[in-house]
């Protein structure tokens, strides 16, 4: 009876620890979602940053301080960049 009880207890032990595996991947899934879409509001948020920026100064063109269209465009292409480095590289594989 001993030996039995012993299985049945190991046999509960083993599925407690199976389920825990099963929450912890399932979160670690879901974290690995979220962040690509931080990554994704990330790059959107730089890209309209700099669509205001360049707005700005279409809307202003006296203005010393604003920024020429290759200037604009270089900002938006080094945050467009920095987003995808920003990812995790398992997220860029999937």
């Amino acid at each position: 009876m001993n030996d039995e009880n012993e299985g049945v207890a190991i046999r509960l032990w083993r599925d407690r620890a199976q389920l825990r595996e099963q929450e912890r991947n399932e979160i670690q899934a879901r974290l690995r979602i979220a962040e690509e879409k931080i990554a994704i509001l990330m790059a959107e948020n730089d890209r309209l940053s700099t669509e205001n920026a360049r707005l700005r100064a279409m809307a202003s063109p006296d203005d010393g301080s604003s920024r020429t269209e290759t200037e604009l465009q270089m900002e938006a292409l080094k945050g467009a960049l920095m987003s995808l480095i920003a990812r995790p590289a398992d997220s860029l594989n999937s």
